[in-house]
């Protein structure tokens, strides 16, 4: 029976029952089976006291943040879920498949009553791959300029960041706060030298860090600081080919560094080539090939000493030419 049932017989009772018999000699007597008005006043009492504790506990439960949500409140954010090899998610989602979730996701509400998932999006995507309805959550209560920071320390606390979005998590910090990278290793409790190494990546030619975005779990930072001794210069191009042939898979990444170290090869000369004409048919072609020459006639009966001694003569006049350059005069 609940509550307000019991509140209601009580008080239908005490208004049913008849009054005993008065006794002209004693007392009146309290008892039988007729409650009085101070029993049913108390017991009133302690129905109302009940319902009121209930009410408060009820209300307590509801400010408190839930544990358990469906997903169908859940909102991603672009950008925030971390890469993962297809071979590395297929193993997650096969261990939630038959195990329970032991971290849960990190979640904060929204106005509209929906909720931002701040770190957990691999998770969260396994839950829905595997067609399950709600998934367990921690609710946080952060302002707008620190999800991106909690975010980030929450994929880092747990060791499920690539060296590159490491990098990039702690770049993003240090632009929105303007720490220096001694300030970063503090804030996030790791050393000096593992920031210092982590920021090796902003060495790196563009294009190679463009590579390194598609697939960031194929570089690590050892190898970054090798590329990055040899980056700013001639074999800028290189390190960027060293960086594209590990991403896809081509080298290892113990060969990348000596790859770029290698001798940069010259580039292959390219050939101009120039027809020329007599009328509409073709009397020769010149082609030039990096310090070469070649001039290819298009039929016989060419007076071959009269071209020589003309080309001999422009020679002849383009020297005398660089030399007076030469001498200044």
């Amino acid at each position: 029976m609940s509550f307000k049932h019991l509140k209601a017989s009580l008080a239908s009772a005490a208004v049913a029952a008849p009054a005993p018999a008065p006794v002209a000699t004693k007392p009146e007597f309290i008892g039988g089976t007729a409650p009085s008005k101070a029993l049913l006043s108390g017991a009133v009492k302690r129905v109302e006291d009940a319902e009121a504790r209930a009410a408060a506990l009820q209300a307590e439960l509801d400010r408190r943040a839930p544990t358990e949500l469906a997903l169908e409140l859940l909102d991603s954010v672009p950008g925030r879920r971390r890469q993962l090899t297809p071979e590395a998610y297929a193993e997650l989602r096969e261990n939630l498949r038959v195990n329970p979730l032991v971290h849960p996701i990190a979640v904060r509400p929204k106005p509209d009553g929906r909720y931002e998932v701040v770190s957990g999006e691999n998770r969260l995507q396994a839950y829905r791959d595997m067609g399950r309805s709600t998934i367990p959550v921690t609710v946080l209560q952060l302002p707008d300029e620190q999800v991106e920071r909690a975010a980030f320390f929450a994929n880092l606390i747990a060791q499920e960041l690539s060296d590159y979005e490491r990098w990039q998590g702690f770049r993003r910090e240090q632009e929105a706060t303007g720490m220096s990278q001694s300030e970063l290793a503090r804030l996030a409790g790791v050393s000096d030298q593992v920031v210092s190494d982590l920021f090796a990546f902003s060495r790196l030619p563009k294009k190679a860090l463009e590579e390194i975005r598609t697939q960031p779990q194929r570089i690590g930072v050892k190898l970054v600081k090798e590329l990055a001794r040899l980056s700013g210069g001639e074999r800028d191009a290189q390190v960027v080919e060293a960086v594209r042939l590990v991403v896809r898979g081509e080298i290892k990444q113990q060969q990348a560094a000596a790859f770029a170290r290698a001798k940069p090869r010259a580039p292959k000369p390219t050939a101009s080539a120039k027809r020329i004409l007599a009328g509409r048919f073709k009397f020769a072609e010149r082609r030039a090939v990096g310090s070469s020459l070649r001039v290819d006639f298009a039929a016989d009966g060419v007076d071959m000493e009269r071209v020589v001694e003309r080309i001999d003569a422009l020679l002849q006049e383009m020297a005398a030419e660089a030399l007076k350059e030469a001498n200044g005069t």
